[in-house]
């Protein structure tokens, strides 16, 4: 009977959604160039149940004016079916669900007005959560975590040194954070993966023992302090100069052996000499 009454009108889904004030997620499948109100402007399409058609209007989008909103293609998002009746419009003049087109109008600012309302109410320091990468500079990636944006600093990203977070992992990707600090004053938000991640230097002991051979690659060298060599991921020996050493810029991204002098667990430190490098540096 349900299925029957959606195929008699496949808008009433959507006609309850917006009297429910309920809030969608869905994939933006397409941009197209529409003119509500007689200004040209980009729309985001979504593909909704029922093969209805969702629109949301470029000034319903987000409050941050994107040059395009090409990049969004293929994102998950979250909208809620457009109320007119807060942007002050009479839901009697304002066409929200076209019949004859199957298209309804969708709004992702609404939703995410709703959405942020509840984080700021529920979340607290220490929760984990799930946002979705939404940009970055060089030194942080910014989360979209229930339609707040929360800054996810380099160092917190994981053990490991990463030297940007630009283009470390593409806009939408799905990360699980731990939220460090909220401002509610400020409206701002830490949170890091880090924290979430084993700290490889929990089981350095396990993983190397003084007066063994490994191999390691080096990520730096530092004049009158010495060789860095990554271990593995977040583990990093400092290793002396040898008699015989290379040029130094032909160390850096080569594999080399080294021997481990020295294990300092609560300084996090790895003293070790170099005993051999490629031949291919020579």
């Amino acid at each position: 009977m349900i299925n029957e009454a959606l195929a008699a009108n496949p808008m009433q889904e959507y006609r309850t959604s917006l009297r429910r004030k309920q809030i969608h997620q869905g994939v933006v499948t397409g941009v197209e160039v529409h003119e509500p109100h007689g200004k040209k402007m980009q729309c985001a399409l979504v593909r909704l149940n029922n093969g209805l058609k969702g629109l949301i209007y470029e000034d319903q989008f987000d409050r941050h004016k994107f040059r395009s909103l090409v990049g969004f293609i293929d994102h998950t998002i979250d909208f809620m079916v457009l109320d007119v009746q807060k942007l002050g419009f009479d839901p009697e003049k304002v066409q929200v669900f076209d019949e004859e087109k199957g298209i309804v109008l969708l709004s992702r600012i609404q939703a995410l007005d709703e959405l942020q309302e509840e984080f700021w109410e529920t979340a607290q320091e220490d929760h984990v959560v799930t946002g979705t990468v939404s940009g970055w500079e060089d030194e942080r990636l910014y989360l979209l975590v229930k339609g707040v944006s929360c800054v996810l600093a380099i160092q917190d990203y994981e053990y490991d040194w990463t030297p940007t977070a630009r283009n470390l992992v593409p806009l939408g990707t799905s990360l699980t954070v731990k939220i460090k600090k909220i401002d509610r004053e400020k409206k701002q938000v830490r949170v890091s993966r880090k924290e979430l991640l084993e700290d490889p230097w929990n089981r350095v002991r396990d993983n190397y023992g003084v007066n063994n051979y490994y191999s390691g690659v080096v990520t730096s060298v530092v004049e009158n302090v010495g060789i860095f060599v990554k271990l593995q991921p977040g583990v990093e020996a400092l290793c002396w100069f040898p008699p015989k050493s290379p040029p130094h810029g032909t160390l850096v991204g080569k594999s080399v052996s080294l021997r481990i002098k020295n294990i300092d667990q609560e300084k996090r430190r790895i003293r070790a000499r170099i005993i051999k490098f490629p031949h291919l540096i020579y």
